[in-house]
């Protein structure tokens, strides 16, 4: 098998994306992995045992269509059975599009889907304190299933030699030996991702007053100027702390370098990806205008801590739109004083500091905000196993069954992470109140057994979740299936339910059999994607279910004391079916919309037939 990874950005980038690479190798050893890059990153991924080929795109690919043609046709040769487009440009989309490779996977994107085969949605929010940057990585390899638990962590591989070469420049350079080591992210790439200079200055003091360490200067040579700068205004007993000149002569010195150093500050870039790919700690300082939340990656408020502006003064966010971040950012920095964040640095130096190396290793958190899914059953058999692997995603998975006489109760056993409940079936509205009663969990998920989600819904249920202005409960729109095929009209097309909400927040009325209606306290919202209903996957079966509803609602009416008439045994049915056939366009569903529409006035005539019943005591 030959794999093509694809990743034409900068060193960020092509190393957090090497962990593509890493768990293909993982799962298919005796595999080709090859990973296409720009030359000026390849000192990231040298070492690296994952990697069997690196292709490299230089500067004169991007000068001369022929050169760029050339690689291209290179790429086709190769024969690929699998490329993966990590970022999918213009570039890239070439290559793919001439790779002849049968399988081909990307993001999810407007315009582009047709050159992959598989569209991964671009998700906006992280689920755990992987970051987005990670998740999304990771997100690429989920159409091939892989048989492997996932390693999400970037790797780099320092030599020997390497080390002993770093460690001899500390020798040389009088490095306190009984000292722990701070490198400070001086400067960013460009001057918005750059922490003001009289800032950092005030950051480098706080960590020479606070601390018997040694302190390293991250530059490139032509920024020397800003460096010296920045030395010039910290405070003399800081700079005798500081080892100005400690500098690698090229990327791979810099890696062994920053791998004897105990931690990293200073500004996001790819000086803070390498040094959490040596699983260093690290403080990082975000630019006004990057996102925390894709690059925040391994947060864990302890080894792994960023501050980001928007965290300490929101306000100022509210009058600039996405596109006029980047050009407020001098501004916007002026608001971001060291003070904002002397404490959390403060506790960050004191925890990490105290830290033997292996102690400070890297840590995974589960979902920020855990969900419980919840379902009630009898006689599921037809779909249980599909919907418990549908939202395998949740947290917690609770089955409430009502004395099943089939395989349900035997399939959800085999579900290692469902647990299941039996409870007596009274009504709806209490067998869902009983679910929510046992669920964990802040946020509830309520699942029918016949309803299915998209990878956009799941995606977006997650997201949601996570969302510190959430609203208390969410509407579901649902997409209605008639024997496998979707139906359009017949009173569907709105067709909206509540299946997302707080626990504290939200409960179902007992007042109502079937069809039961949440009460929700606070806010209110829809989500965008669409829930997949099969409530019809034959004439038989809708029917049944239609008539137990017309019996439940029966009752329900019954204790509000209704007495049936003509109207409702006559008009009521025939008023369904033609409001459902006509105003709501059932007729345009065809043969479907008749039977549909039919079926739903039966629910109303068994209703009252059987409240008839009720009251005359039969």
């Amino acid at each position: 098998m030959k794999i093509l990874v694809i990743q034409q950005k900068m060193i960020g980038d092509v190393l957090v994306s090497s962990i593509i690479c890493n768990n293909l190798k993982k799962a298919y050893p005796d595999a080709r992995i090859d990973y296409l890059v720009y030359e000026s990153t390849t000192p990231v991924l040298e070492g690296n045992p994952n990697i069997d080929n690196i292709i490299l795109f230089k500067k004169i690919h991007r000068k001369s269509n022929i050169a760029f043609m050339k690689l291209a046709w290179q790429i086709r040769h190769e024969k690929y059975d699998l490329v993966i487009d990590a970022y999918s440009k213009l570039e890239s989309w070439i290559f793919v599009l001439l790779s002849g490779a049968k399988r081909r996977i990307s993001y999810k994107k407007p315009g582009r889907s047709f050159l992959y085969t598989d569209n991964l949605p671009f998700t906006s929010f992280p689920k755990t304190n992987l970051g987005l940057a990670i998740e999304r990585r990771l997100s690429l390899l989920k159409p091939l299933h892989l048989p492997i638990e996932i390693d999400p962590y970037p790797k780099l591989y320092v030599t020997e030699a390497e080390n002993k070469q770093a460690l001899a420049m500390f020798d040389e350079y009088g490095l306190q030996p009984n000292r722990k080591t701070v490198m400070i992210s001086l400067i960013g790439s460009e001057p918005s991702k750059t922490y003001p200079l009289e800032y950092m200055a005030k950051v480098v003091d706080q960590i020479g007053h606070q601390q018997e360490v040694n302190i390293l200067f991250n530059y490139f040579p032509k920024q020397i100027a800003l460096a010296e700068e920045v030395y010039a205004l910290c405070s003399a007993s800081t700079r005798k702390k500081i080892y100005f000149d400690l500098l690698g002569n090229d990327l791979r010195s810099f890696i062994a370098i920053m791998n004897q150093c105990d931690m990293i500050v200073g500004n996001d870039g790819g000086a803070i990806n390498i040094a959490k790919s040596l699983q260093k700690p690290a403080f990082i300082i975000f630019s006004p205008w990057i996102e925390k939340k894709v690059w925040a990656t391994f947060e864990d408020g302890i080894h792994q801590t960023s501050v980001h502006l928007k965290e300490f003064k929101p306000e100022l966010f509210v009058s600039y739109s996405e596109k006029e971040l980047k050009e407020n950012t001098p501004e916007l920095y002026q608001h971001f004083k060291p003070e904002l964040f002397t404490a959390l640095l403060k506790g960050f130096l004191d925890t990490n500091l105290a830290m033997d190396y292996a102690e400070s290793a890297l840590t995974i958190s589960p979902v920020r905000l855990p969900l419980s899914a919840l379902i009630i059953t009898y006689n599921e058999e037809k779909h249980i196993k599909e919907v418990l692997q549908d939202i395998d995603f949740a947290d917690e998975i609770i089955v409430i069954d009502s004395y099943s006489n089939d395989k349900t109760v035997a399939l959800v056993n085999d579900f290692n992470k469902a647990t299941l409940i039996q409870n007596k079936f009274v009504d709806y509205s209490s067998q869902r109140n009983f679910a929510i009663a046992c669920a964990k969990n802040p946020w509830i998920l309520f699942i029918d057994a016949d309803e299915r989600f998209t990878d956009e819904l799941k995606e977006e249920v997650i997201e949601t979740i996570q969302k510190p202005d959430a609203a208390s409960a969410y509407l579901f729109y649902r997409i209605f299936m008639f024997e496998d095929k979707k139906l359009h009209f017949s009173g569907w097309q709105t067709d909206k339910i509540f299946r997302l909400f707080q626990k504290n927040k939200a409960k179902y009325v007992t007042e109502r059999l079937v069809h039961e209606k949440l009460t929700v306290n606070g806010k209110i919202a829809k989500l965008k994607h669409k829930l997949i209903h099969f409530s019809y996957t034959d004439y038989e079966s809708y029917k049944s279910k239609m008539v137990s509803y017309g019996k439940l609602k029966a009752k329900e009416e019954f204790t509000k004391g209704i007495r049936p008439n003509f109207y409702h045994f006559y008009l009521h049915p025939a008023y369904k079916f033609l409001y459902q056939f006509i105003v709501r366009l059932g007729f345009l569903d065809g043969k479907k919309g008749v039977i549909v529409c039919y079926l739903n006035a039966l629910s109303v005539n068994v209703r009252y037939q059987e409240l008839k019943k009720l009251q005359s005591g039969k």
